[in-house]
């Protein structure tokens, strides 16, 4: 993986060469420069506030050009930004990453212990056995995945608004509807047996016991109660399935099984990331009939498809956009609930 760096400060008060952030030519000569899946990395100046205006309208327009011209870029998949407080100024220091690979997502979003095994096996130890990076390690990389708050503020200061920014919390003024399969009059949801009247075989089915309007939160506590597994960790599951001379473990099998059924890719492509329901949720059945389907995802399917290459809003409520589920329109009580096929396709 090729990696170019550059520290420049792309502030106007500076004396910052044009060319180096506005000139489009330019910046698509760097991005030609690296590999297939090269990743160009660069200091873009001082963090922002929650306070501070439209970007390109700001001292800080030329990072915003900058940024706007690798979205541009066809070769460049995914944009990340963090922050770092120990660069020796008065202010924390952003930090931009663009990668030509989408699964650098894979990389940016890897979990604690998978970042320090890589430090420890690419950079190794000191003699002393004090750590061979002083503040870097995985719990760090963990805090760089959210990019800070700031950064959204500013990013839905954009004009037109990004489609995602109407997502940046939960709706206060819509209903969650709760299942507690303990707890059957408080639970707004029951489970019902029926015959499918294809196969004439039994099937289980979610119902509403309560009227539900659109945009309703179901079962939230459930969703947010998913498991997550990685791409590496279910190839890891498949592959002890497949030793010669090992008896199969039938439980293995069965989880393998579940996962495939009840488990969806998040929606972070190339993130290499899958979320299991485990709750009421898994049980609700799937109609090839968008009319019969009643429930969506909470965040629909962005306008352009997929989700941008540049996005703090996306970054910060990821898991949230990878798990909830609302009333596609108004749910009688006694309706079957029903998902439709697709669901979490991007």
């Amino acid at each position: 993986r090729q990696t170019s760096y550059h520290g420049t400060v792309p502030e106007t008060d500076r004396e910052v060469p044009e060319h180096w952030f506005n000139d489009k030519k330019f910046v698509d000569a760097m991005i030609d420069s690296l590999s297939e899946n090269g990743v160009l990395a660069t200091q873009v100046g001082t963090a922002p506030t929650i306070l501070d205006p439209r970007a390109d309208l700001s001292v800080f327009r030329h990072r915003e050009r900058f940024i706007n011209s690798l979205e541009a870029n066809p070769k460049i998949k995914s944009i990340f930004i963090y922050e770092e407080a120990h660069c020796g100024f008065y202010e924390p220091k952003a930090f931009l990453v663009a990668c030509r690979d989408v699964t650098c997502r894979r990389h940016w979003y890897a979990e604690t212990d998978e970042i320090d095994y890589a430090i420890y096996d690419r950079i190794g130890g000191l003699k002393d056995g004090k750590p061979s990076l002083v503040h870097y390690d995985g719990a760090t990389q963990r805090s760089f995945q959210a990019p800070p708050r700031a950064w959204e503020t500013v990013y839905c200061r954009r004009e037109p608004e990004p489609f995602e920014c109407a997502y940046r919390g939960l709706d206060k003024n819509a209903e969650l509807f709760e299942f507690d399969p303990e707890n059957e009059e408080e639970s707004s949801f029951e489970i019902r047996m029926s015959k499918n009247k294809e196969t004439g075989e039994d099937e289980v089915g979610v119902y509403a016991k309560v009227d539900m309007p659109e945009g309703s939160y179901l079962m939230p506590t459930h969703l947010a109660a998913s498991f997550e597994v990685s791409d590496d960790s279910m190839e890891n599951v498949h592959a002890n399935t497949q030793i010669e001379g090992v008896d199969k473990a039938t439980v293995i099998e069965d989880f393998i099984d579940f996962i495939d059924t009840h488990g969806h890719p998040s929606i972070q492509e190339g993130s290499g990331k899958n979320y299991v329901e485990v709750g009421g949720s898994f049980m609700m059945r799937i109609s090839e009939d968008p009319e019969e389907a009643n429930v969506r995802r909470w965040i629909p399917s962005h306008p352009d498809g997929g989700r941008p290459k540049f996005s703090p809003v996306y970054d910060r409520h990821r898991h949230s956009f990878d798990v909830f589920l609302v009333a596609s329109r108004d749910i009688k009580a006694g309706e079957e609930v029903v998902k439709p096929v697709g669901l979490w396709d991007i």
